[in-house]
């Protein structure tokens, strides 16, 4: 059961954390998200989510916020190498269904697996 939380340790917290990993990180673009991702000397995978207003209001930013770490909590194993990544939502989020926005962070974290 531990293997399926999202602790602290493995979240982007500090404004700190999120301007280093945009500063020194690789962009990796999708069309709905992109994702910026710094190789980190970290023992785990961290994530940060960064989902602006101008995707929506706070209802549909949280619905998005949600489904990012539920999709990250099942599939951090399978990401190789500790790596820290900030992942930015786009406009057009919110039309989009669950299963839509889930089909996306796949291929966002293949993409990622790659860079």
């Amino acid at each position: 059961m531990s293997n399926f939380c999202l602790p602290k340790k493995v979240r982007l917290l500090k404004r700190a954390q999120f301007l280093t990993v945009s500063k020194q990180g690789k962009k990796v673009v999708t069309g709905c998200f992109i994702a910026i991702v710094l190789k980190e000397t970290a023992q785990n995978n961290r994530i940060g989510i960064t989902i602006s207003k101008k995707v929506g209001n706070a209802v549909e930013r949280n619905r998005i916020k949600r489904i990012i770490r539920e999709f990250f909590r099942h599939n951090k194993e399978n990401i190789s190498g500790p790596k820290d990544i900030n992942i930015i939502g786009r406009k057009g989020l919110t039309t989009l269904s669950n299963k839509q926005i889930i089909e996306k962070l796949d291929k966002l974290f293949s993409k990622i697996a790659l860079a």
